[in-house]
């Protein structure tokens, strides 16, 4: 004999999300629940609270990771705009002159030193390795991510935004669902009473 829990769990999931509506991410969009009478008679209100609740956890964490990223790539992009001012201030100056400029050796220790105008640069790349990349190629390199990173930190804003609004829709269906509960065990105790 089959289990029908699959299946009533589906019919339930199918009326809580639609998932043929996601956003860039594959994030499916939560429904607004017009009736909630109806959806309380064919499942149970604890059951519909803790599914949403779940979806609600699930959105939260989405909700996290998508900062704890834009927060990572932001952080980045001063990096790299740092970088493109000393090879555009490197490119000004003359192959032959020195530059005379402070590096750090260390945490709040510099030292001074007297460096020819180099032809080259060397750039982090990560996972701790470093390329040697001409001034226009760096240029161009540097160029290219700090847009990419500006692009990220848009499409990330959106996402967040659009997970808000899941989040939003998740905890007004779980306050609708709440209160209608509570309407109906009033009126249960009020028919008692008579």
């Amino acid at each position: 004999m089959e289990s029908t829990v699959p299946k009533e769990e589906d019919s339930l999931i199918n009326e809580l999300i639609d998932k043929t509506k996601k956003n860039t991410r594959g994030v499916p969009t939560m429904n607004f629940i017009e009736k909630v009478e109806p959806l309380i008679d064919k499942y149970t209100s604890e059951k519909l609270i803790s599914y949403l609740n779940q979806y609600l956890n699930k959105f939260k964490y989405m909700e996290a990771q998508i900062s704890k990223q834009s927060e990572a790539v932001k952080g980045k992009i001063p990096d790299m705009e740092k970088c493109l001012e000393t090879i555009d201030y490197m490119e000004k100056k003359d192959k032959n002159e020195t530059l005379k400029i402070d590096y750090m050796v260390s945490n709040n220790l510099y030292a001074k030193a007297d460096v020819k105008v180099p032809e080259s640069v060397f750039l982090w790349l990560g996972a701790n390795i470093m390329c040697e990349y001409s001034m226009s190629e760096a240029k161009e390199l540097l160029n290219s991510n700090l847009e990419k990173a500006k692009s990220q930190i848009k499409v990330n804003e959106n996402d967040l935004d659009f997970v808000k609004d899941q989040m939003t829709c998740c905890e007004v269906n779980i306050a609708r669902i709440y209160n209608e509960s509570v309407r109906r065990k009033q009126a249960a105790a009020a028919k008692q009473k008579v």
